[in-house]
């Protein structure tokens, strides 16, 4: 018995030096939580729910598979940024720069992008349900078989993105070749009359 312990010793710590090479690293963690500032970190499998992350620096970085659930990172720079599989649920990203993300499968269920700018960006298989995409800039985003069931998306800009495949808010799936109409903007009624009438 004591020969199957001691065989176990070398494989325990060849697989904790294995998880610690594959999570964030710890020097960039702590430069982000210090001064908000990490360009082109590597902060993949961080774990960071519920940080105050907002005009956070985080251009190119790499978070691949991070979980910032409930944190608000408004007015983030993370153009470029890598986070596919990340934990976004949640997450508030209003007016955040996001162009060119990489968010392949990434769960941003009822995620706040009010007026982000998601141009360019990569939401294949995403997880969007009950996301906020008002105002959003959308231009050449990739939402094939992205989960939009519930999102909201009144005023954004959709020109030249791709749904195929995706579950529309209303729960219909997008058909490849389909065109998105945007909605007429409202106009107030003739018959409403004014305060001083």
């Amino acid at each position: 018995m004591k020969q199957f312990s001691l065989a176990l010793i070398p494989l325990t710590a060849l697989l904790a030096l294995a998880t610690a090479a594959l999570s964030a690293n710890p020097d960039h963690v702590k430069r982000l939580l210090d001064s908000g500032v990490c360009p082109g970190c590597d902060l993949s499998e961080a774990s960071l729910y519920s940080y105050e992350l907002g005009l956070a620096d985080l251009k190119g970085a790499n978070l691949t598979a991070a979980a910032l659930q409930g944190s608000n990172l408004n007015s983030a720079n993370l153009t470029d940024a890598v986070m596919e599989r990340a934990n976004l649920a949640l997450v508030k990203f209003q007016n955040a720069n996001l162009q060119g993300a990489k968010l392949y499968k990434a769960n941003l269920y009822g995620a706040d992008l009010t007026n982000a700018d998601l141009s360019g960006a990569d939401l294949r298989e995403a997880s969007l349900e009950g996301a906020d995409l008002r105002g959003a800039n959308l231009t050449g985003t990739n939402f094939e078989k992205a989960n939009l069931v519930k999102a909201r998306m009144f005023g954004a800009v959709i020109t030249g993105a791709k749904f195929d495949g995706a579950r529309m808010p209303n729960g219909a799936e997008y058909k490849p070749g389909g065109v998105l109409q945007p909605r007429p903007t409202p106009r107030p009624s003739p018959f409403l009359l004014k305060p001083d009438q």
